[in-house]
């Protein structure tokens, strides 16, 4: 059994959130409220890297916004990038450490755990890694990957 079992994870999110996109809209609350820094990888495209998502997010789900403000402001999450984007296009979001990845950590990563079958229908890290974030080459897949390990 992988260390890194994809399908394990979806059960546990399917279980504790119900589906989906109650999972990543709690996550995106969380990640606001705390000020988390993180990577938002997308359906359509390059990932957003090291962002953060703005606090007015996460206060106006917890202090009663309405149905239609909720619905502006998933169509509108704001990054500290500048930034913003449709939470319809989010694919996952990963956690990253407070003032990044140690440079050192990210060298030391062993990435002979990358080709390990994780996903749920038996994909490798790797390429799980390569297409959530739009990966145009080898070495791009392991820059995300010794970022996801790492982190």
């Amino acid at each position: 059994m992988s260390r890194f079992d994809g399908a394990r994870n979806e059960k546990m999110i399917e279980t504790g959130f119900g589906f989906r996109a109650s999972f990543l809209i709690h996550q995106l609350e969380w990640m606001a409220l705390k000020g988390i820094v993180c990577d938002i990888t997308l359906k359509s495209g390059k990932p957003h890297i090291d962002v953060t998502i703005e606090p007015k997010f996460s206060y106006a789900l917890r202090y009663g916004a309405g149905a239609q403000d909720v619905r502006e402001m998933l169509s509108q999450i704001k990054l500290s990038n500048g930034q913003t984007l449709d939470f319809a296009d989010i694919w996952t979001i990963h956690p990253m450490p407070k003032g990044g990845v140690d440079p050192e950590k990210l060298a030391a990563v062993d990435l002979s755990y990358a080709e390990e079958k994780s996903g749920p229908n038996g994909e490798t890290i790797r390429e799980m890694i390569s297409a959530t974030y739009h990966c145009e080459s080898r070495g791009e897949e392991d820059r995300y990957l010794r970022r996801f390990f790492a982190s």
